[in-house]
């Protein structure tokens, strides 16, 4: 069942990657809060599969490397830019949901799980 929702976690990672790089209409407004959504998200998602804090390191730091990535590659496009806010509003996102390891609801969460491998 790990491999399933590290596949499910890693096709995350592809689809904001494609969606950071395509081309999109200028929504015009503030998307920082869709960055931060979308980097909460993911690292909330991988902070639910690993056993051992330390790596939530390697979490951090990758997720953190890998906004700021897309950030650049976004640059190197003609129609789309990067942008320090974006990749600031990512780290932040990632740092919050790094946060929900500590959180009584991923010991519930990881309960479901074990009770739903179980049946089936």
């Amino acid at each position: 069942m790990a491999k399933f929702w590290f596949g499910l976690a890693f096709i995350g990672l592809l689809a904001l990657g494609v969606v950071s790089l395509i081309p999109v209409p200028d929504l015009g407004g503030n998307d920082k809060i869709g960055h931060f959504i979308a980097y909460a998200l993911l690292s909330t998602w991988f902070s639910l599969l690993v056993e051992q804090r330390k790596s939530l390191w390697r979490i951090l730091f990758g997720l953190i490397a890998y906004g700021l990535l897309l950030e650049f590659l976004q640059g190197l496009t003609s129609y789309r830019s990067g942008d320090l806010a974006d990749a600031v509003a990512n780290s932040l996102g990632v740092m919050t949901g790094l946060a929900f390891y500590f959180s009584p609801l991923r010991r519930i969460l990881r309960k479901v799980d074990r009770w739903l491998l179980a049946r089936f």
